[in-house]
């Protein structure tokens, strides 16, 4: 098993407005987009049908001036070794479907029956931000049955249960689909319905086509604030947003080393339609793409809340086993509203892996329509014992 120990560390936060919830994040010399918080993610096998994972990060208190880590995932997984069946106990965040994600403290399991028939469910207290302990009668409850469509794909259907001191806070069902119908071409669709809140929470639906070094991707939905997965990067807080949006992505590889996409897409709400344009790029520096620089410019939002953006990320393999990462982003909003005119968002980190031995050390500094100023640091030491 792997046993590691982590000091994590705000160091500075000045607050403006309610901090979103993050709950997923790539750091520690990742920079994938979206890079996000710092946070450390550590992942422990135990044997090959139990294993272990434990995710922290660094976080502002809601009061200012009180700065705290708190834990994400601390959660034990075991499966049969066909296969067949599996479950998990802890802190994580569960998905089923359609389903709007859920933070937890509980229990989730899996099971494959006969026929092609798989039977999902989790049961658990949702978690509170910070250390909240005031959880009386808090629970949420879900469950999915879905259909292996031969190898290529399968149907489900999916219901979810909330309650906050008892009294029903969320009760949606959800439908999703997804089918290879060959090496070329894959199709996918979602549709989620509040019935707490009646109305319809997510829906959507994706071609995808695959030519040679092509891919290209028509998209379309909607998808209510409920459903947004947590947001980390400025990019991600201010891109994914309550609306409906649609377009087209088409990338590629132009070049061995080089690959260049464009998202083209609309997006709508209240009435407002504006155009929701993205331009990537990534250079690798060695045939394996171990170490690579990417490039992003990116234009989003609706009505005052229009903004430009450019990101700039590396990963660097270095000799001795360290790999050097930072990412820079910078956005700038169409009006100030009091609130800067330019948002810049940076992240650096260095970790190290030898043998059974890892360390990583991470900072971020940012300042955007939520914080006026921010600084995060994370270090963290582990070593494995026992079977790889």
């Amino acid at each position: 098993m792997k046993r590691f120990a982590a000091v994590a560390l705000a160091l500075a936060a000045s607050r403006v407005s309610a901090d979103p919830l993050r709950l997923r994040a790539d750091a520690l010399a990742t920079t994938q987009s979206p890079a996000g918080l710092v946070m450390l993610e550590a992942d422990a096998k135990a044997s090959a049908t139990i294993n272990a994972e434990a995710v922290l990060w660094t976080a502002a208190s809601p009061l200012p001036g009180q700065e705290a880590g708190d834990v994400l995932v601390m959660a034990v997984r075991a499966r049969t070794r066909d296969g067949r069946a599996s479950g998990r106990i802890g802190r994580f965040v569960a998905t089923l479907g359609a389903l709007r994600p859920v933070h937890l403290d509980g229990a989730a399991g899996r099971v494959r029956l006969p026929h092609r028939f798989d039977v999902e469910a989790y049961a658990g207290v949702p978690v509170m931000p910070g250390l909240a302990t005031d959880r009386a009668w808090d629970w949420a409850a879900g469950g999915r049955v879905s259909r292996r469509l031969g190898d290529f794909g399968s149907v489900g259907v999916a219901m979810l249960e909330q309650r906050d001191a008892g009294k029903l806070a969320t009760r949606e069902v959800g439908v999703d689909a997804g089918l290879q119908l060959d090496k070329h071409d894959d199709l996918g669709a979602r549709f989620a319905y509040d019935l707490a809140n009646p109305g319809i929470a997510d829906v959507g639906g994706s071609v995808i086509r695959r030519d040679g070094k092509l891919r290209g991707e028509l998209y379309g939905g909607y998808r209510a604030a409920s459903h947004l997965l947590p947001a980390t990067s400025l990019f991600t807080v201010l891109g994914d947003t309550p609306s409906s949006r649609a377009g087209g992505i088409l990338s590629g590889r132009v070049a061995p080393r080089l690959e260049v996409g464009g998202d083209m897409g609309v997006r709508g709400a209240g009435g407002d339609i504006a155009p929701a344009l993205a331009l990537r790029t990534r250079l690798a520096l060695d045939d394996k793409f171990a170490s690579a620089i990417s490039g992003e410019l990116r234009r989003d939002g609706l009505g005052e809340d229009k903004w430009s953006g450019a990101r700039v990320a590396a990963r660097i393999a270095l000799p001795y086993s360290f790999t050097a990462a930072s990412e820079v982003e910078v956005v700038v909003p169409d009006v100030d509203r009091g609130r800067g005119r330019v948002w810049p968002w940076a992240l650096a980190a260095l970790a190290w892996d030898h043998g059974p031995w890892h360390a990583a050390a991470a900072v971020e500094a940012s300042a955007s329509a939520e914080y006026r100023r921010r600084i995060d640091a994370l270090f963290t030491l582990g070593r494995q014992w026992g079977a790889p």
